[in-house]
């Protein structure tokens, strides 16, 4: 019996791998192969003026995304939750508000350095492909897929 447990809990620890390697290495070359089809978020200059209505109307720039206010999916990771809400005004992210994120042990001490550099950067590139932080990988990688899911809604809306 222990050795079909210990079977089952090594073929799990593999799968959780597998999903990691995905996440981290499979992922980031999709998003790039989709920005090079023109499918993801592109980065640019918009001319176009636009009121900003709140919620998720209004036009849609260059960019393609339409200006409102956006909330991604909370996405797990092994220390909690991250949830973003984006804010886009005149086709360009202009704020992002973390909802949740995990707040005990080291992870508050992590996520008080690495939250703000990952808003940072995603705001400079207007884009969820944005450099990891070191040491903060779980939560770099929960912040890239919410703030993405928020990005995608915009570019749904403006549609």
């Amino acid at each position: 019996m222990k050795t079909v447990t210990r079977g089952i809990i090594a073929a799990m620890a593999g799968l959780a791998i597998i999903g990691d390697a995905f996440l981290l290495f499979v992922k980031p070359h999709l998003a790039q192969q989709s920005a090079a089809g023109g499918t993801a978020l592109a980065s640019g200059n918009s001319d176009s003026s636009s009121s900003d209505n709140s919620d998720n109307s209004s036009s849609a720039s260059d960019s393609g995304l339409a200006d409102g206010t956006y909330t991604g999916v909370a996405t797990q990771n092994q220390y909690g939750e991250v949830q973003l809400q984006i804010t886009i005004s005149g086709g360009k992210i202009t704020t992002i508000t973390t909802l949740k994120a995990p707040s005990t042990g080291r992870s508050q001490q992590v996520n008080a350095q690495a939250i703000p550099a990952l808003t940072e950067r995603a705001i400079t590139a207007q884009s969820s492909e944005i450099q990891f932080v070191s040491g903060a990988t779980e939560t770099s990688t929960a912040f890239v897929n919410s703030l993405q899911d928020a990005i995608n809604q915009s570019l749904n809306a403006g549609k």
